[in-house]
């Protein structure tokens, strides 16, 4: 007969010191979030060159979490990002065939400006714009702000760099020169000394300065360029593994495929009798259903999951469940667009 009760108790002693999640990567299905009118054939691509009044960190950086001025950035740095981003965004939108003819206009089309607000672009500019590139619509990078760290090695750590940038694009109507949608999106790409998998590649370093700022340029414009065209997308998603046997070896079972085993053991650690390993074992049984496309029930185990956090006033369960939550209504959104039939 095995006891269950004392490894149980003691697990639960160490609960929140020892509770840990993990991703695991999953495909899903994601809808294009820019809908394309279909007599719109041809686009033309611009950088409009507007920077924000507040944003006066372009030639700085972060060194072991010390705010340092760059003072090699090459010059012109900007176009040079600019010009990768709207070029990585034009390869992927003709690969992906989303319009017939595509233009990138040169980098210096607009001059330099700022302001504290950022407002479209006046309808003559754009319709002039768009007549001169015998395009449809326009699209622009309204506005581009990007920020680097870099950590180096010590005797625990290999040395890491960090890039976030936020980007500011608008489509408009090359026949009227309207504003016909505007998203603000932030991308970060980070780099150390392991490999996709998490393990450490001896010898293997961190792109330099400028080259980890171009391809972070490069990822901002293939993610803006994603949202033209539905496809198969890689997320990660996470699980938790208290400290309990059976979780690492749902843990194992659950990395090798093998889910309806792993599954068989979540369950048996649902019920309320099982306190705070409850909370786990449906947040867990919750991605189990996600990956099965059950997102209804995915959705219920969740909601299982928060009122049993909200019990044991756990606010960081409640904060992780809330997070996938979120997750779960965007692909249900998205899901509804697809099943939507077109009028």
């Amino acid at each position: 007969m095995k006891l269950r009760l004392p490894v149980l108790f003691t697990a639960l002693f160490l609960y929140s010191a020892c509770t840990v999640y993990r991703e695991y990567p999953i495909e899903i299905y994601k809808p294009e979030e820019i809908v394309i009118p279909g007599e719109a054939k041809t686009a033309a691509i611009v950088y409009r060159n507007f920077r924000y009044t507040a944003d006066t960190l372009q030639h700085f950086y972060m060194y072991d979490n010390q705010l340092v001025r760059a003072k090699h950035d090459p010059a012109h740095l900007d176009s040079l990002m600019a010009v990768r981003c709207l070029n990585e965004l034009a390869i992927h939108l003709k690969n992906n065939e989303v319009f017939d003819e595509l233009a990138v206009l040169p980098y210096n089309a607009f001059e330099k400006h700022s302001g504290d607000q950022l407002t479209a672009l006046p309808a003559p500019i754009v319709t002039q714009l768009a007549a001169d590139a015998v395009a449809d619509m326009l699209i622009s990078l309204e506005s581009f702000s990007w920020f680097y760290s870099v950590w180096p090695a010590d005797a625990e750590e290999h040395a890491s760099c960090e890039v976030v940038t936020v980007s500011v694009w608008g489509v408009y109507d090359g026949v009227t020169g309207q504003p016909a949608e505007q998203k603000i999106l932030i991308d970060t790409i980070y780099w150390n000394g392991n490999d996709e998998a998490g393990n450490v590649q001896y010898g293997r370093r961190i792109p330099s300065h400028t080259d980890a700022l171009l391809l972070a340029s490069a990822m901002a414009g293939e993610s803006y360029a994603s949202k033209f065209y539905a496809g198969w997308l890689t997320v990660n998603r996470m699980y938790s593994i208290p400290p309990l046997p059976d979780f690492s070896e749902a843990a194992y079972l659950f990395e090798e495929g093998k889910w309806d085993e792993a599954i068989e053991i979540w369950r048996r650690y649902a019920d309320n009798r099982n306190g705070k390993m409850a909370i786990n074992a449906r947040y867990n049984l919750a991605l189990a259903c996600e990956m099965k496309d059950d997102l209804a029930s995915a959705q219920e185990w969740l909601a299982s999951a928060m009122n049993l956090a909200k019990s044991y006033r756990s606010k960081s369960d409640q904060k992780i469940i809330r997070t996938y939550q979120e997750v779960l209504d965007s692909r249900q959104r998205d899901l509804m667009k697809i099943e939507q039939p077109e009028k």
